[in-house]
């Protein structure tokens, strides 16, 4: 049997070693079934998107599942956190290189091209996922408001990306325009229904924004 060294306070080393590899292990264990939650909800909607799913493709319990995220509704909000930023990383998006690039570039074209990049990422990680969030609004009061601040969330980033842009705070009818026009359901209506591709999308969105901002308001 191994011999476990005990500290001056009465703790064993062993534990806290154990204690960091636990951590660890819980990270990757969230990390497997949000991956697997963003692939079922993108390609099953809410209804389709059961949490023993989620937990049978992920390799864990249902109970894990349950113990790491709370509830189905918080799992999709989760999933939704990663499709905005890309990853589960406890950083906001205003504070990603992303978004810090765009403040940091030279000209306006170059600003413009590069909010138009990030949006259309964002738009195309996210806009499957937006479809589960609005289907699972209307019988999820929680879900709901997930889904109007989501939606708040999303409409200062706006006027917070044109105000790097134009290097002064843009008019309301400005962010009004660059909210709908950058919006997923925009996007997933020239990908889905009108077949363009995300290239084509993105150099239309470079557009829009363009002549958004520089139009007299």
């Amino acid at each position: 049997m191994a011999t476990v060294e005990y500290d001056s306070a009465g703790g064993s080393e062993s534990r806290r070693y154990r204690s960091p590899l636990r951590r660890m292990q819980a990270a990757q264990t969230r990390a497997g079934v949000l991956e697997v939650a963003v692939r079922l909800f993108a390609e099953r909607g809410w209804a389709g998107t059961a949490m023993r799913d989620v937990a049978r493709t992920a390799g864990v319990s249902v109970e894990t599942v349950y113990a790491t995220f709370g509830s189905k509704a918080q799992l999709l909000k989760a999933a939704l956190d990663v499709a905005v930023v890309g990853d589960d990383e406890p950083l906001p998006l205003a504070d990603r290189r992303v978004y810090k690039a765009i403040g940091a570039a030279r000209t306006t074209g170059d600003r413009i091209q590069l909010a138009a990049h990030m949006a259309t990422s964002i738009n195309e990680r996210l806009y499957r996922l937006a479809v589960a969030l609005r289907q699972g609004a209307m019988v999820d009061a929680t879900l709901a408001d997930i889904g109007a601040d989501l939606d708040g969330q999303r409409r200062r980033s706006v006027a917070d990306v044109a105000g790097l842009i134009m290097g002064r705070r843009p008019h309301s009818a400005q962010v009004d325009e660059l909210w709908v026009q950058t919006g997923e359901q925009v996007y997933a209506l020239f990908v889905d229904e009108c077949g363009w591709s995300r290239v084509r999308y993105e150099a239309w969105l470079m557009g829009r924004i363009e002549e958004i901002l520089h139009r007299p308001v």
